[in-house]
């Protein structure tokens, strides 16, 4: 990578980091009031909530706590409902359902213990993207991530052996993960305390075109080929839908896809289009690959027709 693309990739991130960190401080207030029933930890309610970023927002606590953003997905679909505070959501920015250390899924499970009961109607779980899988050192979003800026070896396939290899992401491991993982039992655990919840895998929304390249702004002006050779980011997204899609058939649970709900709406697409934020959208208070307000809502009223259907 030349000095002048590894220096552009640098500030870009570290503007958005800033950005992300004053919007935060800004919006603290919104963000704890838009957590709704998940601040007030109810009993037995109806719909619980678990994910990841994607599912809560973005958000960093340095504190580690897990703040939520006021707009995410799972707020719009308790809305929908008609949930009023009978609901909770325990999802995270940065959870995995393998790993140690914070923001794993057993400890949202922990956190969400005391809302599930014979009430609890549904249970909602998106996950997969920060995982390692095989013997990677690092997940499969910093594998992408990584991978997508490097220029010399393009991204076809990972030139780094840390990278998740794409063929490692499979519907097995994944069910492994939610019934035996470093989380324990998962869906057990859950089967057990709400006995009467449907459980629904939730898929990620579309966040790369259709072809095998990926698009950024350059010094301020769309560059739809920043990376042609992307193959392998899109291998990996492909392969985590069908993984969630074959865990779900393998333990039982239902599975709810949003690729068909947010086709067209990928982030190279142009501003007011696109649903998936990137490098330069300093419009959103949102880190880039993750759904803008408009993204969550879709996702929200997608989820609804799901639930309903």
């Amino acid at each position: 990578m030349n000095f002048s693309v590894t220096s552009y990739v640098t500030k870009s991130f570290s503007r958005v980091a800033s950005r992300v960190g004053a919007t935060l401080v800004l919006t603290a207030g919104l963000v704890a009031a838009g957590a709704g029933a998940a601040a007030s930890n109810p009993t037995d309610v109806r719909y619980v909530s678990l994910g990841d970023s994607f599912t809560s927002g973005p958000s960093y606590d340095p504190f580690g706590g897990c703040p939520q953003l006021p707009y995410a997905w799972p707020k719009q679909f308790a809305a929908q409902w008609g949930l009023g505070g009978d609901w909770f959501d325990a999802a995270c920015s940065g959870a995995v359902v393998d790993g140690r250390g914070t923001n794993t899924f057993g400890e949202q499970l922990g956190t969400a213990r005391a809302a599930l009961g014979p009430r609890t109607e549904l249970v909602t779980i998106q996950f997969g993207g920060n995982e390692t899988y095989g013997a990677a050192g690092r997940s499969a979003a910093w594998s992408m991530g990584l991978c997508i800026i490097d220029f010399v070896n393009g991204c076809n396939d990972p030139a780094d052996p840390a990278a998740v290899r794409a063929d490692a992401v499979t519907g097995a491991e994944m069910a492994r993960r939610l019934t035996s993982g470093d989380s324990g039992d998962l869906i057990g655990e859950i089967r057990r305390a709400a006995p009467n919840a449907r459980i629904a895998l939730v898929g990620y929304p579309t966040i790369l075109p259709p072809d095998s390249s990926v698009c950024a702004p350059v010094n301020g002006v769309e560059d739809p080929g920043f990376q042609p050779r992307a193959a392998y980011a899109h291998d990996v997204l492909q392969r985590i839908e069908g993984a969630q899609r074959e865990a779900a058939g393998r333990l039982g649970l239902e599975f709810w896809s949003l690729k068909n709900a947010t086709a067209g709406r990928d982030m190279c697409k142009p501003m007011g289009q696109r649903w998936i934020t990137r490098v330069g959208d300093f419009h959103e208070e949102l880190l880039p690959f993750h759904p803008t307000r408009e993204g969550h809502a879709a996702q929200a009223s997608a989820l609804t027709s799901m639930r309903t259907g």
